[in-house]
């Protein structure tokens, strides 16, 4: 599987994707009547997917594929998705919350890069 991500003019491609979570928050309005069994409902469209996103960087010696992707997450800008096996993630999204980096535990020669993201139309 190819995995890359671009923002601006710069591009990652992890090692692996270690974890892809989405999610989609509902819009709808509940607006309980006073005396009523059943309420009246404002139907609204749900949002975008908004999720996190775990890149696994086997950086064997070296930092430098993992740190660029921390600061290029870090870096204003809106982000690509792209995947050669699986379509249905592709999106444009923007970094919310934190860019994490972290050793992986098992062999001390891999990095992982998680962030929280929110797709953009």
């Amino acid at each position: 599987m190819t995995d890359i991500i671009t923002v601006g003019a710069s591009t990652i491609a992890p090692t692996v994707v270690l974890g892809y979570s989405s999610e989609r928050a509902a819009q709808n309005i509940v607006h309980p009547i006073l005396g009523a069994e059943s309420p009246d409902v404002t139907l609204r469209p749900a949002l975008l997917r908004s999720g996190t996103l775990s890149l696994g960087f086997s950086d064997t010696g070296s930092e430098g594929s993992s740190r660029a992707a921390e600061t290029l997450l870090a870096a204003v800008g809106v982000g690509s998705l792209a995947s050669t096996d699986r379509a249905t993630v592709a999106m444009p999204f923007v970094v919310v919350g934190t860019v994490r980096r972290e050793l992986e535990d098992a062999t001390r020669n891999a990095w992982i890069v998680t962030f929280g993201y929110q797709e953009t139309a």
